[in-house]
């Protein structure tokens, strides 16, 4: 609930509350029956809170996957972003785009330290510069354009956005 909608709704119930009282305390019963129509002012932002709540309720239920989620020529690709801007990239999920992409032991042998099994949920993962370096003699197209489409849609924004905090700090 914003801001706004919580002081429209305590305006609505102040003014209510004030004029059923004063019906009340001047012509008994009857004051309550002509000031019920001052009780609409309080249906405004109950009609607002009340729309608003699906969209509420699909970023709760969304919530896990907010950041998250990324799509390679409509193949969802889990990657996770550390608070460092390093980019982690799913294995499972780059091949399923790249099967010649190399087994995780292979890849961590080549690249310490830039394939591990991080993030939530746990799995294996990648970087991207270890990514570019395994695929680098690789003569499939598809690698290539994966590679640019991680650099330009994923690495860039999240390096950016890092940026954006550190200047705020």
């Amino acid at each position: 609930m914003s801001t706004r909608n919580a002081v429209d709704v305590a305006f609505a119930i102040a003014v209510s509350a004030a004029v059923l009282y004063g019906g009340w305390h001047w012509f008994g019963a009857f004051g309550l029956v002509f000031g019920m129509p001052v009780l609409a002012l309080f249906a405004i932002p109950i009609v607002n809170l009340t729309s608003a709540f699906p969209r509420l309720a699909g970023r709760l239920a969304l919530r896990r996957y907010e950041g998250r989620f990324y799509a390679f020529r409509g193949r969802q690709v889990d990657i996770d972003i550390d608070p460092d801007a390093q980019c982690w990239v799913s294995t499972a999920d780059a091949r399923k785009i790249l099967p010649s992409l190399p087994a995780d032991a292979v890849m961590a042998r080549v690249q310490p330290g830039q394939v591990a099994e991080t993030g939530d949920p746990l799995k294996w993962r990648v970087t991207p510069a270890a990514l570019a370096v395994v695929l680098g003699r690789s003569t499939d197209p598809e690698a290539r354009k994966f590679l640019m489409w991680l650099e330009g849609d994923v690495v860039n924004p999240a390096r950016k956005r890092r940026e954006r905090r550190m200047k705020l700090q």
